[in-house]
């Protein structure tokens, strides 16, 4: 069995991840996913999305290069399909789906290759969308995890988009839209440090002080209130695979 980077995460992914706004989903639909569509969930992860999409009637098919969190995704969303594989190198037949959706992980594959195979998978007219989501700047407990990691010693990890989304700019996508949808979220202290376990960027980013950061983040959270409010920004983008492939 092949080791994936995120094997060892699998179990706080499965725990302590929070999802996204309903008005992610609303956004979908509005944009043209139905009900009853097709979709590949790309870097499926826990199922989190399969389980949202799924529950709004689409037969749903889960993707992820870890073994563990597909074990996982399985019992999350028993309705859906679920499969071992790259993003880079899908086993699916061209315009095997009406839609595609990918959140919170495209930032870790060859993105050009990645939406390459997304726009051979999907048939010609269906829908590409790929989000992400982030504290906001001048959230209270961005400012704190900034402020803990520089109490360590190190930069925090930069935005996820900070030099933007280049690839689906360059895409043979049409009908390209990006949605910004803010998000209000209430954690207990706990789960917001098992959220933060969870994170393969704070693992990566602090490597050996990663144990460091978390106490200081926990001995500061556990000083204050029992609960965090989050203020997220989701990053919505939508495209369409041309009606003639090119």
């Amino acid at each position: 069995m092949t080791v994936s980077p995120f094997d060892d995460l699998a179990e706080a992914y499965d725990r302590f991840r929070i999802g996204y706004a309903d008005d992610v989903y609303d956004a979908l639909v509005e944009y043209g996913v139905s009900p009853q569509a097709r979709v590949l969930d790309l870097a499926c992860g826990t199922g989190l999305v399969a389980k949202e999409i799924a529950g709004r009637g689409a037969a749903v098919t889960g993707i992820d290069i870890s073994e563990p969190m597909i074990v996982r995704a399985r019992v999350r969303v028993p309705d859906a399909s679920f499969e071992v594989g790259s993003a880079e190198a899908l086993s699916f037949a061209d315009a095997s789906f009406d839609a595609a959706t990918c959140a919170q992980a495209f930032h870790w594959l060859d993105q050009p290759r990645a939406l390459a195979e997304l726009a051979r998978v999907v048939r010609p007219g269906g829908i590409v969308a790929v989000w992400w989501k982030g504290l906001m700047r001048g959230d209270g407990m961005r400012q704190i995890r900034e402020d803990i990691a520089r109490e360590v010693g190190l930069d925090p990890p930069p935005d996820l988009l900070a030099a933007g989304f280049e690839a689906f700019e360059r895409s043979r996508f049409v009908d390209r839209r990006l949605r910004v949808i803010p998000w209000r979220v209430t954690l207990s202290v706990e789960d917001f440090l098992g959220y933060e376990s969870s994170r393969a960027r704070s693992r990566d980013a602090y490597g050996e002080r990663l144990g460091e950061y978390m106490e200081r983040l926990a001995r500061r959270l556990h000083a204050g209130s029992d609960d965090v409010d989050l203020s997220y920004t989701h990053l919505l983008y939508l495209g369409r695979v041309p009606a003639k492939r090119t």
